[in-house]
Order: C-alpha cells, then sequence, then structure tokens
C-alpha cells in the first residue's frame, strides 16, 4: 500500500503546485512571448474533440506521435509502436491479427469480450463484437496517431473505457503528382532475415479529384526453434497492407473521401512460445491466418452555421489460428479456432463553426455487427476428448450523443458538458459438444453433452462527462474532467460458463454479463514555455462490476469480478534544447489497480485475484525515453540520429497469475538524407532483452529478439 499513499501525497502536491506554478508562468510567459527563441517545439494540430485544435490547447489527456517521428524510429505498426504511449501495456498475442492491449491498466482480457480501447483508423470504428483484437496495418504515410488517455464515451464510443487510439493517414492532395518509397533489409539473431517494401503515389484527377495509394509487404523472418520437427527459425510473418484514398472536392463547401483498406498475414506456429530461452515452440503443427478489408465512405459538407459530417463504413475481419503440440501444465492438445466479423457502422455529426463564446457538437451513431467463432479443441490429458463449438454473436447499437463548449468574456475559462445515450441488443446462438474421457467420469463409455441455445440482451446506457479549463495565459492551461466511460456486455459459452460455475464451487454467475461502467476524474496542466512541453495529469477511476476473462475450466469466461479503483500520473515532457539540432522526451505512466470486492469463490481459485491486488494484466510503471539529434553537413547532407528507450513493470497474467518480467527495450537510428533520398541503419532490442513480456494462455511472450538493419527511402 506504500504506492497507494505516495500516489495520494502525489495528488494533493500536485493540486497545490498547479496553482502557484500556473501563476509564475503567467507572468514569465508573457514576457517570454516577446523574445524571439530559436528552440521552440513544433505545434501539432489534433481532431480529439472531433475539431481540429492544437494540442496544447485540447483539455485532455491526449498524445500525438506524427508520421514523420514514427517513421525516423522505424516504427510501422501497433506493436511496436506502444511503447511509446504511457500506461500502455500489450496484454496478449496469439499471432499478428489477435493482438490485445490496454491503457492506464484498464485491462480485462487476452482472448475474448470487447475490448476496452476504441480504435479508429481515420473515422471509422475498428470494433470486433465480443473480441479484444486491434486492428493489424502497417502505418506508412501516417499524419499521426492520437491517442486518448481515459474515457472517450461521450464523442467516441465504441470500447473506449479505458482510451482510444486513433490512425489518422494522409489524404490525397489535389493538384500535385508525387511518390515516396521506402525498402529494408534486417537480420534477427539467431534467426533468418526479414525485408519490406512500402510504397505511396499520390495522382491528381482534375481540379477537384485526386486518388492516394498505399502499399506495405512484410517478410518477417522466423526466430523460434520447433522441437518436434527439429526446425529452426520457424515461426516466421509474411504480410501485406493496402490502401487507397479518393478524394472529391466539388465545390469549396463539399468534401467526399473513399477508402478502401485491405490487410492480409500469414504466421506460421504463433507468437506463443512453450519455453523463452532460448525461445522454442513445442508444437507439431501451426498456423494463423488473418485479414481484414474495410470500405469507408467521409463526406463533410459546410453549413456556414456549421458542417455536416458523415463517415460510413463496411469491415470484414477473419482471423484463423490452428495449432497443435504439448504445453506445460495442460498437456497435448490441439485446437482450431475460426474468427470471423462483420461491421457497418455509422456516425453523422454535426460541427459548429464560428469562434463565439458557444461551440458544440451533437451526432447519432448506428453499428449492425457479428462475429462467428468457433473451436475444435482434443485435451485427452485433461479428459477430454473433443470440444467441438460454434457461436455467432449479433450486435445492433443506436447512441445520439453531443457536448456544449461555452468560453467566458475573458476567454479565461472554458466550461464543456456532454453526454452519449447508447442502447444495444445482442443474441448469442450457441451449438457446441463436449466428449468425456472415461478417466474424468468414472463412466465406462465416453459422455457426450450438448448444448444448443439462443440467449438474447438489451442494454441502455448514459455517459456524461463534464470538463473545467483555465488558461491564464497562451501558453498554460489547467483543467478538470469527469467522465464516465461504458463497455457492452459480454455473453459467454453456456455450457462452458455451466462448467465454470461448478469449479468455482457452485456460483451462479449468468452467461450474459450487463455493461460495465468506469468513473474516471483528471486533473491536468499544460505547459508550453517555448523549448519546453509540459503535459501533466493525474488521475483517479472506479470501475465497477469490472467484466473480467478469468479461466477456472481451463475454457474462458467472462464476467463481474468485483470493482476495481486505479489512481495514478500521466508525464510527457518534450524538451528542444540549447544543443542545435537536439530533442529530448520523457513520456510516463505510474499507477495502482487495486481490486475489491472479488467473489470469495474467485479469490480462493485465482489467489492472485485477491482484494487489495494489482490488477491482473497491468504494469505500475511504464515509461519511455526518446531522443532525436539532426543537423546539416556541409556536403548538403542531413544527419539524423534517433534513440527509444521504453521501460514496463511486471504483468501478471489473468490466465493463471503467474509473473513476467519488467522489460527494457532500446532501439535506435542512424541516418543520412540529401534532396529526396535517405539512407540508415537501425537497431531493436539492442540491450538484447529476453522477457518474457507477457504469460498468455500458459505461454509465453517474448520482445521480439535484437535487429539490425538498413533502410532506403526515396520521394518523387
Amino acid at each position: 500500500m506504500q504506492f497507494f499513499k505516495n500516489i495520494n501525497l502525489v495528488f494533493v502536491f500536485f493540486l497545490i503546485s498547479i496553482l502557484t506554478f500556473t501563476n509564475v508562468l503567467a507572468d514569465e510567459s508573457i514576457n517570454a512571448q516577446n523574445e524571439e527563441s530559436s528552440q521552440e517545439i513544433e505545434e501539432i494540430l489534433v481532431t480529439a474533440n472531433r475539431t481540429e485544435q492544437s494540442i496544447n490547447d485540447v483539455s485532455q489527456a491526449v498524445q500525438a506521435l506524427s508520421g514523420d517521428d514514427l517513421q525516423d524510429l522505424q516504427i510501422t505498426d501497433f506493436e511496436q509502436m506502444i511503447d511509446l504511449i504511457p500506461g500502455a501495456v500489450q496484454n496478449s498475442s496469439i499471432s499478428q491479427g489477435s493482438n490485445v492491449y490496454s491503457i492506464r491498466g484498464v485491462a480485462s482480457a487476452e482472448t475474448d469480450g470487447d475490448a476496452t480501447i476504441g480504435y479508429y483508423l481515420d473515422n471509422f470504428a475498428f470494433s470486433l463484437p465480443g473480441r479484444p483484437y486491434a486492428p493489424v496495418t502497417d502505418i506508412y504515410d501516417t499524419e499521426r496517431v492520437e491517442v486518448l488517455r481515459g474515457p472517450s464515451g461521450t464523442l467516441y464510443g465504441l470500447g473506449s473505457l479505458g482510451g482510444t487510439i486513433k490512425v489518422i493517414t494522409k489524404d490525397p492532395v489535389i493538384g500535385e503528382f508525387e511518390g515516396s518509397f521506402k525498402a529494408t533489409l534486417a537480420d534477427i539473431d539467431d534467426g533468418d532475415s526479414s525485408h519490406t517494401g512500402d510504397l505511396m503515389l499520390n495522382i491528381p484527377l482534375s481540379e477537384n479529384a485526386a486518388l492516394r495509394g498505399v502499399l506495405s509487404i512484410k517478410d518477417i523472418g522466423g526466430w523460434a526453434e520447433i522441437i518436434p520437427s527439429n526446425q529452426t527459425n520457424g515461426n516466421p510473418y509474411d504480410g501485406i497492407t493496402g490502401r487507397l484514398k479518393l478524394l472529391l472536392e466539388p465545390s469549396e463547401d463539399l468534401s467526399i473521401k473513399f477508402t478502401y483498406w485491405h490487410q492480409d498475414s500469414e504466421q506460421k506456429f504463433a507468437n506463443r512460445l512453450t519455453y523463452p530461452n532460448p525461445p522454442a515452440i513445442d508444437n507439431t503443427f501451426g498456423e494463423t491466418y488473418s485479414d481484414f478489408t474495410i470500405y469507408v465512405a467521409d463526406i463533410e459538407y459546410d453549413l456556414g452555421f456549421a458542417t455536416l459530417q458523415s463517415t460510413t463504413g463496411y469491415m470484414e475481419n477473419t482471423v484463423i489460428s490452428n495449432n497443435g503440440g504439448f504445453i506445460p501444465g495442460i498437456g497435448n492438445f490441439s485446437s482450431l479456432w475460426p474468427l470471423e466479423s462483420e461491421n457497418f457502422n455509422e456516425d453523422l455529426r454535426l460541427v459548429s463553426n464560428g469562434d463565439g463564446a458557444w461551440s458544440w457538437i451533437v451526432g447519432l451513431f448506428y453499428q449492425d455487427g457479428e462475429t462467428f467463432g468457433g473451436q475444435d479443441v482434443l485435451l485427452p490429458d485433461f479428459g477430454f476428448n473433443s470440444i467441438n463449438a460454434s457461436n455467432l454473436l449479433s450486435s445492433e447499437s443506436w447512441a445520439v450523443y453531443g457536448e456544449a463548449s461555452r468560453t467566458s468574456a475573458d476567454e479565461k475559462w472554458v466550461v464543456t458538458i456532454g453526454g452519449r445515450f447508447y442502447e444495444e441488443k445482442r443474441s448469442f446462438n450457441e451449438n457446441s459438444a463436449v466428449e468425456l474421457l472415461p478417466a474424468i467420469t468414472g463412466a465406462p463409455e465416453p459422455i457426450i453433452t450438448n448444448t444448443v441455445g439462443v440467449d438474447n440482451a438489451t442494454n441502455d446506457t448514459f455517459n456524461p462527462r463534464l470538463n473545467i479549463a483555465y488558461y491564464p495565459n497562451d501558453n498554460s492551461m489547467v483543467y478538470f474532467e469527469a467522465a464516465k466511460g461504458f463497455r457492452s456486455g459480454s455473453i459467454s459459452s453456456t455450457s462452458i460458463m455451466t462448467a465454470s460455475n461448478a469449479t468455482l464451487g457452485g456460483t451462479n454467475y449468468d452467461n450474459a454479463s450487463e455493461p460495465d461502467t468506469l468513473w474516471n476524474y483528471t486533473l491536468g496542466g499544460k505547459w508550453d514555455l517555448g523549448s519546453v512541453q509540459i503535459d501533466l495529469a493525474a488521475f483517479f477511476y472506479d470501475w465497477g462490476d469490472a467484466q473480467i476473462e478469468i479461466s477456472p475450466a481451463l475454457q474462458t469466461i467472462v464476467i463481474p469480478i468485483g470493482d476495481i479503483e486505479g489512481r495514478g500520473i500521466d508525464l510527457t515532457i518534450a524538451w528542444d534544447t540549447p544543443i542545435d539540432g537536439l530533442s529530448l522526451y520523457f513520456s510516463g505512466n505510474t499507477n495502482e489497480v487495486e481490486l475489491d470486492n472479488v467473489d470469495d469463490a474467485i479469490q480462493v481459485k485465482n489467489p492472485f485475484m485477491a482484494n487489495g491486488s494489482q490488477l491482473p494484466g497491468t504494469a505500475k510503471t511504464t515509461y519511455s525515453l526518446r531522443s532525436n539529434y539532426s543537423t546539416e553537413m556541409e556536403n548538403g547532407m542531413t544527419f539524423n540520429a534517433n534513440a527509444l528507450f521504453s521501460y514496463r513493470d511486471k504483468v501478471t497474467s489473468v490466465f493463471d497469475g503467474r509473473v513476467s518480467e519488467d522489460i527494457e527495450l532500446l532501439s535506435g537510428s542512424l541516418s543520412v538524407a540529401r534532396d529526396s533520398w535517405k539512407v540508415g541503419i537501425f537497431g531493436r532490442n539492442l540491450l538484447q532483452e529476453e522477457g518474457p513480456s507477457g504469460m498468455a494462455g500458459g505461454q509465453h511472450i517474448i520482445p521480439f529478439p535484437r535487429t539490425l538493419g538498413v533502410s532506403f527511402d526515396k520521394n518523387f
């Protein structure tokens, strides 16, 4: 509890110091405005509030990662990017296509249940009903990635319980032909070689139309030993991502944008290892396929007093995993896991124009989605000869939302009040069969049990938000926010729930859960001192009847295990140092996420989930340190050096309570550029961190081995 007491002290100190610090800055920054400084950090514009603002004016804990910075750091996808986000943790990675993340300790699942993060690809809500998986996509030609920490349930409804991640890609440029490509070649320690290629073309079609296309190809070498076949480098990965954007601007008031997005990947075996050091998989076979296709239409029409915005999208997503072998503590197994999802959603918004005292946004959201899941599992050592199941989860929901902000006459105070009403209907159609062997039943013959049925649930919730911001001058602000987040209720298999209730000693959990809600309170401040920018936020949240994934009978269920309280601090600092061309960045998070009112039966079955324990899947401390150095050379070339160090504290597995190691990762790159080309070298996991970084499903997740490579970029 010492950490918890320290957080209380810091919270009080922060409340006192934020007032004195702001008053001091009010005087100093006004004087500084009259002096030119060559060391000023570039302003970043974000759309976190559905309107374009400077990130320093947004009264929320918002982080923006520019596409250029991500390219300089050789970060190409979500999995690599997560190290830059304070408080973010990778909770699970079965394979490409099934990665699970959390922010600020709002972690609940490894494989089942809805996500606690809202994912947006441009304006499209990427959501898989009943599954927590993040999108798998390359981020070449990305404008920026925005991370909203804390509930965003008013403007971003789907799954935004702990935060929201928005990937904003570059739009077509009308009237200009341009292109770029990038190629990398890398070598993996004790593994195979890898190579990647990226291509972008921007093609003007007329005076009011343009097309932009992006293609990314990955061929990532394997690095794990496959024990039964004595195969080295046995888990390679191949992926391809394509994106097309068509922009039409028939008039100054109307903009129409069509986007096609496709990703396809294949991985031999999986990211989960039987043994972490040396990395090895005790499987006789294994393969995972994943792909998604997205069609989106974005329309904006300026009505004068407001802008009408519409985002209409449809997505198909498939993940098929087929593995078999041996897991310590479980025994021999084979499993086939097909997963297919479809999702249609429409988001219609009306956003006020103008610079008056009032600003507002109102919107309507509709979603119709379904997820087909199944499994065909053999677990003879557990007495199960086969578990055959197929289920269809259907979800139809709608929401109405809005926010209104009032700015005071002296423009120092802004008060925002908003809310979102949400209603959803879910149905779960199940058909499963379990064959129990005589070794477990004592019967002379195997016993087959069948479960066929349909479960229905209807849920609704209202999620308010209050935000009060104070701007003492143009270069600083403080704010307070109270916001409620929500997540749809989960529906688990009836047969698995029955077995789980029996294993827990006769509990009576229903297979259909109510939505869980989270109240978050944040006190924050932002200061722009010219060469230094500071973003500091202290938060507390109360997560009631939290839906958490547990595995009392080996198969997973998602149930409301109890209540959770979390509190912590986010801090980001950007410093354009006195050394010409050198910038330093720090992002960190510390938080305690404490279980409370946990069912006694769960505490007996899973002692690591006792009252007062840190919620499994969460890290108490995460931080990253980043440096960038750029200078012009005498021969007309530009030299650039980047380094990134990240740290993540120990994490407990929600599956079996095993504790992973704390993780320290170091990466870096050096490059020289001239005119339209750039050549560089890069390295990842330079400290040769072996982990494991996670324990998911009784197996190990380890950091990607040390990788050294070269890159070539060309613009034309």
